[in-house]
């Protein structure tokens, strides 16, 4: 176009006006004016299929958004409901450890109690059979025919063996309670460190990954408007 207005508006009078040999033997186009037409309109037709095509593509895509958008609203709030409902179980299972906790505190305490008052019923039963032996071993000092088994010879040793006895039992029974100690001491250990597990799973899905999700995009910013 700029070419031919200038030719158009070219006068025996304008500039640049001179002689080019042999030009009119050049052929400088390689199309007639039905080609050149026909170019045209075809740019103009495949202009139009691809605004077409482009405008069904920005549609299918915004459509595509809007579907991702629900989807991860949807799946966004299963998360959360499974999030909930994870915590909810996670603070039953730590109260419900810390309430065996106490149990296993206060049963600390009680088989303390217990193994003192066996360590005292030991002492008390000692000073007992302390006694009742040494009274044997003062009687066997007895002069000749004097030195008889009598009654109180015989009472003597029956209740050295059942005095005797009795410690022997009460010191099972100190095994026993030591034993259940340390048992319940390793249970308090066992439940004081899945105490703090759970506190510390409870914390990370309660205040960090709960906290983080309130901050979740809106639709709006999810399909690209904002």
């Amino acid at each position: 176009f700029r070419i031919d207005d200038k030719c158009h508006h070219l006068r025996n009078t304008s500039d640049g006006v001179s002689y080019f040999r042999g030009v009119e033997r050049v052929d400088a186009t390689v199309s007639v004016p039905e080609s050149w037409a026909k170019f045209t309109d075809d740019n103009i037709l495949r202009s139009q299929s691809e605004r077409a095509a482009s405008a069904k593509l920005r549609d299918d895509i915004q459509n595509l958004l809007v579907v991702t958008a629900n989807e991860m609203w949807n799946q966004f709030n299963k998360v959360n409901l499974s999030f909930t409902n994870r915590i909810a179980e996670t603070a039953d299972a730590k109260n419900k450890i810390q309430i065996h906790l106490a149990k296993t505190l206060q049963e600390i305490f009680q088989t303390e109690m217990t193994i003192e008052s066996i360590k005292k019923a030991i002492k008390d039963k000692s000073a007992f059979l302390k006694v009742a032996q040494t009274r044997l071993d003062e009687r066997t000092r007895r002069p000749n025919i004097e030195l008889c088994r009598d009654m109180a010879q015989l009472r003597l040793v029956n209740e050295v063996y059942e005095v005797d006895d009795t410690i022997q039992t009460l010191q099972q029974r100190l095994r026993d309670a030591e034993d259940t100690l340390q048992s319940l001491v390793h249970t308090k250990a066992t439940l004081e460190h899945d105490l703090a597990v759970k506190a510390n799973s409870l914390y990370i899905d309660q205040e960090k990954c709960m906290s983080m999700r309130k901050t979740f995009p809106n639709t709006l910013r999810l399909v690209g408007f904002c």
